[in-house]
């Protein structure tokens, strides 16, 4: 059976008691600084947040945004698994440091997809960076997915309810309202123009991506848009 991610299945929740407020997105941020033993700072809390979704680099999965010595035998085990340095220490070979390689190659795996070479992958891809336009008669939203995965918008003038009994087929579905496809390609840049909208007019809508392997995830259940004039 296929499994919703975590961030999507609060929103399912939501959507399905038909409430009119959005989700938190769970999302892996990549990495902007070169990080040491010691530091305290969000690029710490975004390694950790990565780290701690593969238990054989980061068995303890704290989020604590402190670099200490558990995250830095994560780093270790890391750079060990892509044979980026395996023994030395920081000082002399970088060892357990998130230097300019292991930084890009932590930030090459989050932008291609996260863990997503495992062939158990259960989880619904992460959706980040979204963002909505209006115009009189249309609306466009753009967002990001972890990993490859193809999507659509479903929308309405009054709340949508879902159907979560497809979800082994094709993913949610809606019961009532509208929906706007993708092209249908797999792909983790996503945009989808939804036309034909009524001017100053406000419109219910959620945003689904499903991947590769069927996980689904939802995000901003039955937030509003409004049309301009």
């Amino acid at each position: 059976m296929k499994k919703i991610s975590n961030a999507g299945m609060l929103g399912v929740l939501a959507v399905l008691a038909s409430f009119s407020v959005g989700t938190s997105v769970f999302a892996y941020t990549t990495i902007g600084t070169q990080l040491d033993f010691g530091e305290t700072n969000s690029d710490v809390s975004s390694l950790q947040t990565f780290f701690a979704d593969n238990a054989s680099i980061y068995p303890e999965g704290l989020v604590t945004g402190y670099f200490g010595s558990l995250t830095r035998s994560a780093v270790q085990r890391f750079q060990t698994e892509y044979s980026i340095v395996s023994s030395g220490s920081a000082a002399t070979t970088g060892f357990g440091r998130v230097g300019p390689t292991t930084r890009d190659r932590i930030n090459s795996l989050i932008s291609n997809g996260g863990w997503t070479t495992s062939t158990s992958d259960m989880s619904g891809p992460a959706l980040y960076s979204v963002a909505k336009t209006e115009n009189n008669n249309s609306a466009t939203f753009t967002w990001n997915t972890n990993e490859s995965a193809v999507s659509k918008v479903f929308y309405n003038t009054s709340p949508i309810t879902m159907n979560e009994g497809d979800i082994n087929s094709v993913g949610f579905g809606a019961t009532n309202g509208f929906t706007a496809m993708g092209d249908g390609l797999a792909r983790t840049a996503h945009q989808i123009t939804v036309t034909g909208l009524q001017p100053n007019t406000i419109y219910y809508y959620v945003i689904v991506s499903t991947d590769l392997k069927g996980n689904v995830s939802v995000a901003y259940p039955n937030n509003t848009l409004r049309t301009t004039n």
